[in-house]
């Protein structure tokens, strides 16, 4: 007897949310997406919609209908719990951007990457520094996710495990918010930090770095965040951004100076990565501009 997946399988249809099955009738009626194999399908909301109405009847009126054990009521609405197991059969999860393999999803978390650092390089047009702000690491995160994932912005509601490591973190009874609340008050606060003592300024993204990453305030696409963060505040004292992907040269020193924050709240470790990072930029500046 073959092994039973407990998930739905899903795909897109002409690149789109194209509904599959219709059953109900009036205010009761409810649209189905038949997914890649029969049974297997998740209900799109009419918010959703991006196909014209005519095309919309006419793949309702084709589809036959559904037989899955399992239906998943709007995931888009609760989506922080439905998504682990709505998935390609290559495991990519299901996501506005409908990418359905690794390569895509890469490419279109990069844009997010580029997005969010114009973002955060606007915000250095401003008369004054921008301070942080909880208010800012959401639009952050809105600008890094909000073209790929509906929880872009919006504080994690499930316990985290990331890897195989042993790592994890778990969702406090009172939520995310009294977390950020707390940081807002003791961390950042005190931005900008404007100096021309490099360790102070290194010290402060560390911190602030650090702290984001040992709360995970976000279902996904945290490391990033931090790293955006961390380049605001070092171009906001006329450094050079740091490459976002940069942990992934020194995973293994970067993964000690987290744990050190995280635990301990260390933060020596992750500056002296940020310093060492820093001057590879104005490395790479420097060779890049030789006359």
């Amino acid at each position: 007897m073959s092994r039973v997946i407990n998930r739905v399988v899903w795909r897109w249809e002409e690149q789109d949310f194209g509904f599959r099955f219709r059953a109900g009738k009036g205010k009761r009626t409810e649209e189905y997406y038949q997914a890649a194999r029969a049974g297997e399908f998740y209900i799109v909301p009419k918010s959703k919609r991006k196909l014209k109405k005519d095309r919309v009847d006419d793949i309702a009126e084709t589809a036959v209908a559904p037989t899955s054990p399992k239906v998943v009521k709007l995931p888009w609405r609760n989506y922080d719990q439905d998504w682990d197991w709505i998935a390609t059969a290559d495991g990519i999860l299901l996501n506005y951007a409908g990418c359905l393999d690794r390569e895509e999803l890469n490419r279109r978390e990069d844009e997010g990457v580029a997005r969010a650092m114009e973002y955060v390089t606007s915000l250095l047009e401003r008369p004054h520094p921008a301070p942080l702000t909880v208010i800012l690491l959401q639009q952050i995160h809105r600008e890094l996710m909000g073209e790929i994932y509906p929880f872009a912005g919006a504080w994690r509601n499930v316990s985290l495990h990331k890897g195989e490591g042993p790592t994890k973190w778990p969702l406090p009874r009172s939520g995310i918010q009294p977390l950020m609340d707390v940081l807002e008050r003791d961390v950042l606060s005190r931005s900008p930090v404007l100096s021309d003592d490099d360790d102070q300024v290194f010290g402060f993204a560390s911190e602030v770095m650090n702290e984001l990453l040992a709360i995970h305030p976000f279902r996904e696409g945290n490391g990033r965040a931090a790293f955006i963060v961390g380049n605001l505040i070092l171009m906001q004292n006329k450094m050079l951004p740091l490459d976002v992907y940069d942990r992934k040269s020194e995973e293994a020193r970067y993964f000690e100076a987290c744990e050190a924050g995280r635990v301990q709240k260390d933060y020596a470790l992750l500056a002296g990565l940020i310093a060492d990072w820093e001057d590879a930029a104005l490395a790479r500046w420097e060779a890049s501009h030789e006359t």
